[in-house]
């Protein structure tokens, strides 16, 4: 905005204009808006052109130039395109909530408001949420690492004590902490806001250890209502849940769930029918169980769903196999599940209750570690045929649908913990 140029002077002596209808006033109101908008008062942006900042109001912008009137809604509607290249969920919570949750052009924006709230399930769910916008960055020191915890040595007579952090990307093996106790075999282990949770690993086990990622130390928290071996765990909505498993006498139809808030337990609706060993994943806010051995020793084909809201089990799509020892893990809302002494990669989809299969490994395996890191399904160990442990790894894309053989394991495991978090790599 420049300034006006100044009025003529009167060419009679004493000659005054009346003031509403000379340009004078109109001098005066240029100059006093322009004094204004040098100062920054009753201005709302700022334009930079030639190296000079000008502050301006985008009313005023608007009302004086075509360009600007059609600008602001032009960038309106990229907001969202534009908000989808960010991060939110790696940003700091107290940092998301009063600079970025609470900006007027944000709140004003519906089409943002979805991924305001993705990024708060992320807050408070962790990797449950799924986001891809929750992987750190290439260039970041944070990244998505595997933990392998404890497991059967080659001839699966040693429990062993090893807990490692794999960076898929290096190719780095990082050692963490022992769990404490640690002669356990097939116990449970899952991840909840990128910290470990360890239950069970004896005959009646009650105990559940807690691996604090920002700590780095194994904490000890509230033990299970029933001892159980050979269950799983997995997190639904924030909360944990034990499933099935043995005590020494009998296979088990109980559920349990756990609060990290409150650090207490809670009986859930049981199992429509009692398992150990079974694969237990969860997709799409509910609960899937998946095979296993039933009352009899018997394996089954039988996939149960629960859901949370109703605390209800149901029956889906029988599994095109009956197998225990299985693993499961859920990407992009597709359930992939691996073992069971199977040589091929099987997928469900909750969606249309529909099996079909993805691939093919190199060999059959059983008691795998499963999780899923950078995209892609991630197969390390397990026992071959021959009822040996191995240290094969394996990726599954399922983008190409193609499986790779990786660099093997530090040691031969089966039977072991396998789960991904967010570390810092310069720890």
């Amino acid at each position: 905005m420049r300034e006006a140029p100044g009025p003529a002077e009167p060419s009679e002596p004493g000659f005054e204009a009346p003031c509403a209808a000379s340009s004078c006033h109109a001098q005066r109101v240029l100059q006093t808006l322009n004094a204004y908008r040098r100062s920054g008062t009753l201005t709302d942006v700022v334009l930079r052109a030639g190296g000079r900042d000008f502050p301006c109001h985008r009313a005023a912008l608007s009302a004086g130039s075509v360009y600007f009137r059609g600008l602001a809604p032009a960038r309106r509607g990229q907001l969202r395109r534009l908000l989808e290249h960010v991060r939110l969920p790696l940003l700091a919570p107290a940092y998301f909530l009063e600079k970025v949750e609470a900006d007027e052009l944000l709140r004003a924006c519906g089409d943002c408001r979805p991924l305001l709230l993705e990024a708060r399930a992320c807050f408070i769910l962790g990797r449950e949420a799924g986001a891809l916008r929750a992987r750190p960055r290439r260039f970041m020191d944070l990244a998505e690492v595997i933990v392998v915890i404890g497991g059967c040595d080659r001839k699966g007579l040693l429990k062993l004590p090893f807990a490692d952090a794999f960076h898929p990307e290096s190719q780095r093996w990082i050692p963490l902490p022992s769990l404490p106790g640690y002669m356990r075999s097939e116990f449970a282990a899952c991840a909840l806001r990128n910290d470990i949770y360890v239950s069970g690993g004896h005959i009646n086990s009650r105990d559940m250890w807690m691996f604090s990622s920002h700590l780095h130390t194994w904490i000890k928290v509230a033990s299970m209502h029933k001892g159980r071996w050979r269950h799983k765990m997995a997190t639904v909505q924030g909360q944990l849940f034990a499933v099935g498993g043995f005590d020494g006498l009998r296979r088990l139809r109980s559920v349990e769930r756990y609060d990290p808030f409150s650090n207490t337990w809670a009986s859930a609706a049981p199992l429509l029918e009692a398992v150990s060993s079974a694969a237990v994943v969860p997709c799409a806010g509910q609960l899937y169980v998946i095979g296993g051995a039933g009352h009899d020793g018997v394996n089954t084909d039988k996939v149960q769903c629960f859901d949370p809201k109703e605390d209800q089990w149901s029956l889906r799509s029988p599994a095109p196999f009956s197998q225990r020892c299985l693993e499961a893990v859920t990407l992009e809302d597709i359930i992939y599940v691996v073992g069971g002494l199977m040589s091929k990669i099987f997928t469900y989809d909750p969606g249309t209750d529909v099996w079909g299969e993805a691939a093919v490994l190199p060999s059959p395996v059983e008691s795998c570690g499963v999780t899923v890191c950078d995209g892609k399904v991630h197969i390390l160990g397990g026992r071959d045929d021959h009822g040996e442990s191995t240290d094969n790894v394996f990726t599954f894309d399922p983008s190409s649908g193609r499986v790779e053989a990786q660099p093997s394991m530090q040691r031969c495991t089966s039977s072991h913990g396998c789960v991904t978090i967010i570390q810092s790599l310069g720890r």
